[in-house]
């Protein structure tokens, strides 16, 4: 647990410690990389146009996106689809962090360590 001793102007944040190289290694990139695209990304949903009406529907989302879909896949992208929920948005910003910082050390543990990665305030 952390102790402040000093004067804290917002106590809904949180300080932390890493040690890292001035500069990303390609190995630290690729994490990078890797772990936006698996989490900040969303799902695959749709790579054809097949299924556009489904997916608008299941989804209810507008019929003002239909067009905006059609003409993306038309031009070879896949559509993903995630959400992000703002409630106890400190907690899930926290995940993020720990989540990113050790995928991070995993692919580079020698040029990146997590010191003081507690995030609880």
């Amino acid at each position: 647990m952390k102790i402040r001793t000093d004067f804290v102007t917002n106590s809904s944040s949180s300080s932390f410690i890493i040690a890292r190289k001035a500069h990303l290694t390609e190995k630290q990139k690729e994490a990078v990389v890797r772990f936006v695209e698996e989490n900040m990304f969303g799902e695959s949903v749709l790579t054809d146009k097949k299924d556009v009406d489904r997916f608008i529907e299941e989804n209810y989302l507008s019929e003002d996106y239909r067009e905006e879909i059609c003409k993306a896949l038309e031009e070879g992208k896949d559509i993903y689809h995630g959400w992000v929920s703002f409630e106890e948005c400190e907690y899930h910003m926290a995940d993020l962090y720990h989540d990113l910082w050790d995928a991070i050390e995993k692919a580079d543990k020698e040029n990146f360590t997590g010191i003081d990665t507690s995030l609880d305030y």
